[in-house]
């Protein structure tokens, strides 16, 4: 008997990687997706090493125009979960920033979540069932100034995710905004935020995060924010100020 199938993307590393771990574990086939073939062939040969899983990798990059379709007519057949991890961010104020990077930002994080998300509610809808997480931020919560086009895209997945959860009420198909704080990952070096204060402190593990977003994920929570500091911080914008919220989340970052 065939194993149900789970996609993850940005799985070559960080939070993504231990998804697929997880998930593997929890006795799914994967398709495990990113830019980065080496990266992929590690996890690959890491799960099937430990696992009786099989693993499909493929290299795209998702930032590319019509990425979602080309990945989505390549998957075996409907997966029962989704993990769209994907996505990449920038330290830097709007005026320095480079705009090809914002542009391949928002594309990324915007675009291709977005028609992954759509492709694979389709599919799991007309198929019975299935579990769609997208990887949000606590930055969703919060203007941050440093990275403003970032925390704006993640302010767009949680809003979508919740928006989607609500139009797929009535079926068998389930939307998880995953947030998770600042985690020790490969996000701030290739984000180039190392000096990002938000960092400077003991971050939790992908492991940890992953571990959160699966449970949530087979809770059917729309909503997960990871962490009880994290918890607290975005429910701070009900209580302050937006000028306020502002400041400390500029401060924060060393704007």
């Amino acid at each position: 008997m065939s194993k149900p199938l789970a996609v993850v993307t940005g799985a070559s590393s960080g939070i993504g990687r231990e998804f697929a771990k997880l998930l593997a574990q929890e006795g799914f086939d994967l398709v495990i997706v990113a830019r980065d073939q080496t990266g992929l062939d590690r996890v690959a040969t890491e799960i099937q090493k430990n696992t009786s899983s099989k693993v499909h990798t493929m290299s795209i990059d998702l930032s590319a125009s019509n990425a979602a379709d080309k990945l989505w007519a390549k998957i075996p057949s409907t997966p029962q979960i989704l993990i769209n991890n994907a996505g990449i961010g920038d330290y830097a104020q709007v005026v320095d920033a480079d705009p090809i990077k914002i542009r391949l930002m928002l594309d990324l994080n915007v675009q291709t979540l977005t028609r992954l998300a759509q492709l694979a509610a389709i599919d799991m809808k007309r198929s019975g069932g299935g579990n769609i997480l997208n990887l949000a931020s606590t930055a969703a919560f919060l203007p941050g100034a440093g990275m403003a086009a970032y925390y704006a895209s993640k302010a767009y997945v949680l809003s979508f995710s919740e928006a989607l959860s609500e139009e797929l009420r009535s079926t068998n198909v389930f939307v998880t905004a995953l947030c998770p704080g600042p985690t020790n990952t490969q996000f701030q070096k290739t984000a180039h935020a190392e000096r990002n204060g938000v960092f400077n402190r003991k971050l939790p593990t992908p492991q940890a995060v992953a571990l959160f977003g699966y449970t949530a994920l087979k809770k059917k929570k729309v909503i997960a924010v990871h962490g009880f500091s994290n918890k607290v911080f975005t429910f701070l914008p009900r209580l302050l100020p937006r000028a306020t919220i502002r400041k400390l989340v500029a401060n924060a970052q060393g704007n």
